[in-house]
């Protein structure tokens, strides 16, 4: 069977940061188990993820270089390249920026913001590098993903903004919200709803930050957010995508890869 061809505008090159212990490697494995590219999903505890296939990081359950892992998404292949979190292998994770075209720092729920956050968001400083941050482990005790994102737009600024919120934590996560169509996920596989009355006022809250934020991107945006006070969902979703591309917002996602 001969071997699908992608045109080069249908190949992305996404490279994953973190500090170490983050779980870049279980969200590397969550995508292609996502996209078809897996039918199994491994785990680092268990030595069976596709990404660290080296025998000391079985021994060791950590990445200590990096890992090409392509998978297909609708029409689009992505190359995903999964980095070691730990200091003593940063060569691994500049050669990886080099090909890359965007970046997903994934941050921990319980521990937030640590010292190897800062570094890789210092690299894409550098590499004027497009990315988007991702709130891991929700179902870990003590996760916490407002305080969390308080804590990114603390040390990186108002221009990280959530276009997901939460649905609970620990063993109360649920699913998360998407801020943009204003549907709740929840479940695995994920099953499509309302938002849970409770958190109403605080999805109005943060829509209307990011509404604001993209509105402020582009003049004749503005000039039409200022007249009606709103824009369409069509209109926040396209001109978000450009917005991340010329590195003016930084999205923040949560989840789980485990759930």
């Amino acid at each position: 069977m001969a071997q699908q061809q992608f045109d080069l505008d249908k190949i992305r090159n996404t490279i994953l940061l973190s500090h170490g212990g983050a779980g870049k490697t279980s969200l590397a494995e969550a995508i292609l188990f996502a996209t078809g590219a897996i039918s199994r999903l491994g785990k680092v505890d268990e030595g069976t993820t596709t990404g660290d296939y080296d025998p000391d990081e079985v021994k060791r359950k950590i990445s200590i270089k990096l890992s090409l892992l392509p998978c297909q998404w609708k029409d689009t292949k992505i190359n995903i390249i999964d980095t070691p979190g730990y200091a003593d292998f940063v060569g691994e994770v500049k050669a990886g920026m080099r090909v890359s075209e965007g970046a997903v720092i994934v941050v921990c729920a319980a521990s937030g913001v640590e010292v190897g956050t800062e570094q890789v968001w210092g690299y894409c400083e550098d590499a004027k590098l497009p990315r988007l941050m991702f709130v891991n482990k929700l179902d870990r005790e003590n996760a916490d993903f407002l305080r969390t994102t308080e804590a990114i737009r603390g040390k990186f600024g108002n221009k990280c903004l959530p276009i997901q919120l939460a649905i609970g934590s620990h063993t109360s996560f649920q699913g998360v919200i998407d801020l943009i169509n204003r549907k709740a996920y929840t479940g695995a596989p994920a099953k499509e709803g309302e938002i849970p009355a409770n958190m109403q006022e605080l999805v109005k809250t943060w829509r209307e930050k990011l509404v604001e934020a993209v509105a402020e991107t582009d003049d004749k945006l503005l000039e039409k957010y200022l007249q009606t006070g709103s824009l369409s969902e069509e209109e926040l979703f396209f001109n978000l995508r450009q917005a991340v591309i010329q590195s003016k917002i930084f999205p923040v996602l949560s989840g789980s890869t485990f759930s």
